[in-house]
């Protein structure tokens, strides 16, 4: 079964997870890009707002097939209890050709924030995950 493991990272640690979670799982890896990618802790104010407001994120053009998998894990920060802007503005964006879709969400503190979050992006979706799963870094 072909997989791929989809991540979005502003600080790096969602990455390396995602890179590591990639290899275990034989699953290709591909980084969400954002055009504009804020920096220090204006990056931290603005995706926490474009978070909570369900504001898009303008993307880079990715040449990634979605219809060549089977099976996708996306691995997303949490930001201000949503899953962050840039997942979701990629999960719109090719919500029409999404295989069995796993997401990890990661954050900082134990919380169950991460169900809430997963569940919004479903309603609005109108999507179900396979399954939902937590990692706490840093």
């Amino acid at each position: 079964m072909k997989q791929i493991v989809v991540v979005y990272s502003h600080s790096g640690a969602a990455y390396a997870y995602a890179e590591a979670f990639a290899k275990q799982h034989n699953a290709d890896l591909f980084r969400i890009e954002p055009v504009y990618e804020p920096r220090g802790f204006f990056a931290y104010v603005l995706r926490g707002y474009q978070s909570t407001l369900r504001k898009p994120v303008r993307l880079k053009p990715d040449q990634v097939n979605l219809k060549h998998y089977e099976h996708m894990t996306i691995v997303s920060p949490i930001h201000a209890g949503n899953i962050c802007a840039p997942v979701r503005s990629y999960m719109f964006t090719h919500r029409t050709y999404l295989p069995k879709v796993d997401i990890i969400l990661t954050h900082s503190a134990k919380d169950d924030d991460y169900k809430r979050a997963a569940v919004k992006l479903e309603d609005e979706l109108k999507f179900k995950f396979n399954h939902v799963d937590s990692v706490t870094l840093g």
